[in-house]
């Protein structure tokens, strides 16, 4: 039987179906959350699993048993998050994922989208928490919004090292601030786990996976690999 996964995130719903051998066929993005899940039904899923960070309600058809990620989800990591209600479901599949892939290895997750998250899983699978901050676009807004004359930027501006412009100094301070963020959790981790892996994903991460001189795994399809680790466990 098919099988399908719906990351809802902030600014986009992804899809992706699963096909009896539990690989991932086929990937898909869609403006609502309703479209993405008759695109898989059309394709032969009669289980969805869902990952929601919005609060969206999908309509439900008849023979598609559709399930949502939650605190209540049983999982293949100790989850000791202190407030496990709070805990985006995003960060959860995420976690799920590196869980199976990296088996009794550290991992170090980079989520880089809206917001970028960074979520570390510990050798024997404890998962404690990480830290939420502002993405690239929110950064290049937010220098917009609460300034009196700062334009908005965008990366098509970028002047790498140093900007040659208002508008490609605003650019290299979003993408080169976040990069100095990134390698400083990274240096933190590997002083505690060395061999731990460096996973990057999201929208955005394509922007720093040739920038950043250490071991790096990009996994764009990180969050519907583990959303279909998790449905398989929840099955």
């Amino acid at each position: 039987m098919k099988k399908g996964v719906i990351d809802i995130g902030n600014t986009r719903n992804k899809a992706g179906l699963f096909n009896e051998k539990g690989e991932l066929e086929l990937i898909e993005t869609f403006d609502s959350a309703n479209a993405a899940a008759l695109w898989l039904s059309q394709l032969g899923a009669k289980k969805i699993f869902v990952s929601d960070v919005k609060g969206v309600e999908i309509e439900e058809a008849e023979g598609i048993f559709i399930q949502y990620l939650n605190a209540t989800t049983k999982l293949p990591f100790k989850n000791l998050y202190k407030t496990p209600n709070t805990l985006g479901t995003d960060r959860i599949a995420a976690m799920a994922a590196v869980a199976q892939l990296y088996l009794n290895e550290a991992s170090l997750v980079f989520d880089i989208g809206s917001c970028m998250t960074i979520d570390l899983l510990e050798p024997d699978g404890s998962y404690f928490g990480g830290n939420i901050s502002p993405g690239l676009k929110m950064r290049l807004k937010a220098m917009q919004h609460f300034t009196g004359k700062l334009p908005i930027s965008s990366l098509d501006s970028l002047h790498l090292p140093m900007g040659n412009s208002t508008l490609s100094a605003l650019a290299n301070g979003a993408l080169t601030g976040l990069k100095y963020e990134i390698e400083g959790y990274i240096e933190t981790t590997l002083t505690r786990f060395p061999k731990a892996n460096i996973i990057l994903c999201g929208g955005d991460a394509h922007y720093f996976e040739k920038q950043l001189k250490y071991r790096i795994f990009a996994n764009h399809n990180l969050v519907l690999l583990g959303l279909y680790q998790l449905l398989i466990i929840n099955d």
